[in-house]
């Protein structure tokens, strides 16, 4: 289900319809996720006595409307110690008991968390079964007792997680021979993105029921009579990821309140706003999303095409606010107070930041989000002007390097008929605030840059593993400079999607020394 963090109302009555629903299909036991009572994650709340009191409050709420049923739902519980994760065992109206999570392994609130007992077993019926939360799931226990194995999760989307996922789901029915039964949240919230992908492994380790990916599900299974085995289906990637990110931006407006306000994004003709625009449109509807266009002097006619046909393919409407005027007035103003600009990247960089400041000016106006469309090499490699194209509440694109935006566009195209143009997929990325600019100048070419950052950031090598997986030495070497001089416009970017497993936050410091 898909939960709205610290919304106890909201929560509270999509269980108690879910806990309708399962007595109406004869259910014995209705499982929910971790902490499903509060919405995750919850940070800093998870310290405060005024949630964590409510919690208990609306679990005992919930617990009223548990006749001839049992329930096992997530909630944070206060000890004395701190806050655990907790699973509470609800029967006929009684909550008889806590299991609490004891790994905090992979946990986005494990710095709010304590460590509880750790895995226990209930009595569902004439069935023994064992309960954990989260990773206590995976680690070194045999569950020999259980027929059935119940994890109550909260398991964030990233790039390949689903199948990695069910591979260890599978994997540990087959040793454990018990029936494993995963139960995930799905929806925004904030920054991540859960996918749902709820299963049921048989114990010989083959899928026998599998809910929605990215979207609200529910199943009944009989432990007893689990049926044939279906096929896991093929994961593809990108397809996931699209679907992540559009769920994440319609969760993002909906769980901020944020009502009926239009999404705003600039629109130059490249890729990267187009692919914005076009997960915008999907996630929200065409009438709740503008484009705005802001040609310079450098400004190519086909870039201003491309714009305009893009925002005709998906009905939304298109803004133009030429630079030109204001850009020469300004100027003025500057060289007038601190002299000419002595670089082209000066004038660049003003331009940029002229840009924004129209940019949030139309949104406080017309009282719209502002977007932002910038992708994570550009991020990661500092290819951003810091209070210019860094702007914005949210970035769509901020965890998908520049090789991922481009198979995303052609995506949305297989999907959407062609809304992206074939130009804007041809085209040289540039800014085209100079004349002769491009972003591939001085830098490799974006595949390379990719496959390097990839490496360093996801999978933490260090400068000689990646030149000795075949990369140039000199572009090694050029992409970790512009790496570890972009951090501070990295902390002052706007919070993105995360969509993989080590999104450009504050974590990704965190690399091996020999990378410095």
């Amino acid at each position: 289900m898909n939960y709205s963090c610290g919304n106890f109302e909201y929560n509270k009555y999509k269980i108690i319809n879910a806990i309708a629903q399962a007595k109406e299909q004869g259910a014995d036991l209705v499982v929910f996720a971790e902490e499903a009572i509060t919405g995750t994650p919850a940070h800093s709340l998870l310290v405060r006595s005024f949630f964590l009191d409510k919690a208990e409050e609306t679990l005992v709420e919930i617990a009223a409307f548990t006749d001839n049923i049992s329930v096992l739902i997530g909630l944070p519980l206060q000890k004395k110690g701190g806050t655990v994760s907790a699973a509470a065992y609800i029967k006929n109206r009684h909550i008889r008991r806590y299991i609490t999570r004891k790994s905090l392994v992979g946990d986005l609130d494990a710095a709010y968390m304590i460590s509880g007992r750790g895995y226990e077993y209930v009595n569902i019926g004439d069935e023994k079964v064992a309960v954990a939360l989260g990773s206590d799931f995976l680690c070194d226990h045999d569950f020999s007792d259980a027929g059935t194995i119940i994890v109550m999760g909260s398991d964030r989307y990233q790039q390949g997680r689903i199948e990695k996922r069910y591979d260890k789901l599978a994997e540990k029915a087959y040793m454990a021979d018990a029936n494993v039964i995963f139960v995930n949240h799905i929806g925004g919230s904030g920054e991540v993105v859960y996918d749902g992908s709820s299963a049921v492994f048989d114990a010989k380790g083959k899928a026998v029921a599998l809910l929605g990916s990215f979207k609200e599900d529910m199943a009944i299974v009989d432990t007893k009579a689990l049926g044939e085995p279906i096929e896991v289906p093929y994961q593809d990637k990108i397809a996931n990821v699209y679907q992540a990110l559009k769920l994440g931006v319609r969760d993002y407006f909906e769980k901020n309140k944020l009502g009926d306000k239009r999404a705003c994004v600039v629109l130059t003709g490249g890729i990267d706003s187009s692919v914005a625009a076009s997960i915008l449109v999907e996630a929200l509807g065409k009438e709740r999303v503008v484009g705005l266009q802001m040609p310079s002097k450098y400004s190519n006619d086909h870039s201003a095409e491309d714009a305009e046909r893009l925002a005709r393919a998906l009905g939304i409407e298109l803004v133009t606010i030429p630079l030109n005027e204001i850009y020469r007035s300004s100027l003025a103003t500057i060289i007038s107070a601190i002299g000419a600009p002595n670089s082209a990247k000066l004038e660049v960089d003003f331009q940029l930041r002229l840009r924004t400041a129209l940019f949030m000016a139309y949104c406080e106006r017309w009282n719209c989000v502002p977007i932002n469309s910038a992708n994570k090499t550009e991020l990661a490699v500092g290819a951003l002007t810091l209070y210019g194209d860094t702007s914005g509440v949210l970035g769509v694109l901020g965890d998908l390097y520049k090789t991922d935006v481009y198979a995303l566009a052609r995506h949305i195209n297989l999907l959407c008929g062609n809304v992206i143009p074939e130009q804007t997929m041809l085209k040289t990325p540039s800014s085209e605030l100079q004349i002769g600019e491009y972003s591939g100048e001085q830098m490799p070419p974006y595949d390379v840059i990719d496959a390097i950052l990839y490496r360093m950031l996801e999978r933490w090598q260090n400068e000689d593993e990646i030149v000795d997986a075949g990369f140039d030495i000199e572009d090694v070497r050029l992409v970790r400079a512009f790496v570890y001089t972009s951090l501070g416009k990295v902390h002052q970017f706007c919070p993105i999607l995360e969509v993989s497993n080590m999104p450009l936050d504050r974590s990704y410091m965190d690399l091996p020394t020999a990378n410095k």
